[in-house]
Order: structure tokens, then C-alpha cells, then sequence
């Protein structure tokens, strides 16, 4: 049998609502990699709070790595190191941070360990208790971070068109640096545009010597496109974006509120 490879989205993909992993789904996990295929996490979330997920889990098998912060960062759980990271250049990110002061949006940013917030707000509130993570209130992000961001998070919780304008200002700015996208309707994910879920896939293939058509990539939301198109087979969940389900070879019939990642896995992988 040929090793093959998952990459796998967690919120709205592996995770339920409730943001776990079902034992069934774990079980399912854990058979496939017993079987000699390999697992990798694939997340917008920050390294520590997919690290977290990992672990509680029990989804750190031997020889893994995670890739975090939407593809900017590729971590080796055994070594714990990084084998790639990529950031948003300081001069770029003090400019975005500026953007949204002047238009009163609400922008974070994370050091090594937690969320950095422009304030103790519902944002950050509702951000942290989805995810797991501890944050800390700075004025000045870049500095409190002390070294250039691995991404930039805005959140509008209410006007989602305000998220889609300051897009658009970014684009028109920094298009050919940056990329903009949607991990949700109310998170608007900043970040390197040599990064990204998709150019992650292509480097931890190549790091494992996978061949890109032994992988299967499994997503729900605009910021998953990238790995989908990247991976052998691309995966899209029941709840999926129409846009996401646009470049899926196989659509689930159920959602992540009832393990329609199994489906995938069950008729993709030998085990």
C-alpha cells in the first residue's frame, strides 16, 4: 500500500460545533494512521491552539506535523521546531494595523503564546473562547509581539461588509505582498502571499516525499481553496462554501456535527 496524506481543516471540517473531535472521528484517525497513512492538522488557527486540539485529542502521532496560522507555519511536534514559517513584513503590518485604527475596526495579532488584542473586547472574547487560546491587551501590537507577525486577524462581528471593504483596501494596496481571505464571515485572515493552506500541502509533500496525488485535502470555508486545489483530491464538507464545493472531487453527505469527514476518509484510504 502507498502512503497517503490528509491534510484536514478543524473548525467547521474536523471539529463539531462544539469544537471536538468525536471519539468516533478519533478512532477513525487513529486506524488510518495505524495503517501507514499520516495526518496533518491544517489550520488558520494559531500553532498553540492547534497544538491544543492535537493533544486533547490524542491526535499527536508519532513523526507529525502541523500546519498553523492559515500556512505560515509548518511545525515538526517531535523536534518542536519549525520547518517553515513565514510572517507579514513589519512595515506592511504597522501599515494594515494603522488601516484599521482609522476605520474603528478591531485587529489582532499573536506572540508565540497567545493572542495580542488593541483591547478587551467581544472580539477578542469570543475569539479565544472558540479557540482556546489566552490573550493579552497592547497598545502597540508589533512591539508586544517583538518580531514580525505571522498573520493579522480582523474581526467585525455584526457588518460583514465592512470586513469585504477593508479587503478590498488591502488588495488595492498590497495585492502582489498580501493575501486577504475569509476563514469565516466574521474573520478576515491577513497574511504573506507566498503562504497560504496550499503552498503549506505542497512543502510537507515534498518534506515527507508524498506525491501531491497521494493527497487528500478536506476544507469548508474560502481560506481552505488553496489546499484543495493543491492536494490529488480535494474534499468538501456538506456545510462547505458553494465556492469550496466548486473545487471538490467528493462532496460529503453529512456535516462536521455528525463526522462527514468519515465518509471521506472511509472510501479514500486503505485500512
Amino acid at each position: 500500500m502507498s502512503e497517503k496524506i490528509l491534510f484536514t481543516d478543524l473548525d467547521g471540517t474536523l471539529l463539531n460545533s462544539a469544537k471536538k473531535v468525536s471519539p468516533g472521528m478519533q478512532l477513525l484517525l487513529s486506524k488510518m494512521v495505524l495503517a501507514g497513512n499520516r495526518l496533518v492538522l491544517t489550520s488558520g488557527r494559531a500553532l498553540p491552539s492547534v497544538l491544543k486540539v492535537a493533544k486533547n485529542a490524542g491526535l499527536l502521532f508519532p513523526d507529525t506535523v502541523i500546519i498553523a496560522a492559515n500556512g505560515n507555519e509548518v511545525y515538526d511536534c517531535d523536534t518542536k521546531t519549525f520547518l517553515m514559517r513565514k510572517s507579514v513584513p513589519i512595515e506592511i503590518a504597522e501599515d494594515i494595523i494603522s488601516m484599521a485604527q482609522e476605520e474603528s475596526l478591531y485587529l489582532h495579532s499573536y506572540s508565540d503564546t497567545c493572542v495580542v488584542a488593541p483591547k478587551d473586547g467581544v472580539e477578542v472574547k469570543h475569539y479565544c473562547s472558540r479557540t482556546g487560546m489566552e490573550y493579552q491587551v497592547s497598545d502597540d501590537l508589533l512591539k508586544t509581539i517583538g518580531h514580525a507577525p505571522c498573520k493579522l486577524l480582523a474581526i467585525d462581528m455584526k457588518n460583514h461588509g465592512r470586513l469585504e471593504a477593508f479587503r478590498s483596501r488591502i488588495q488595492e494596496k498590497y495585492g502582489d505582498k498580501i493575501s486577504a481571505i475569509f476563514s469565516n464571515p466574521i474573520y478576515l485572515e491577513i497574511f504573506d502571499k507566498t503562504a497560504g493552506k496550499g503552498n503549506a500541502v505542497r512543502f510537507v509533500c515534498e518534506h515527507f516525499q508524498i506525491p501531491l496525488s497521494n493527497s487528500v485535502a478536506a476544507g469548508d470555508a474560502e481560506n481552505d481553496i488553496s489546499m484543495l486545489q493543491a492536494a490529488g483530491t480535494a474534499v468538501a464538507m456538506a456545510n462547505a462554501t458553494t465556492e469550496v464545493k466548486a473545487c471538490a472531487d467528493f462532496i460529503t453527505q453529512q456535516d462536521n456535527d455528525h463526522d462527514g469527514l468519515s465518509e471521506a476518509i472511509l472510501q479514500l484510504f486503505e485500512m
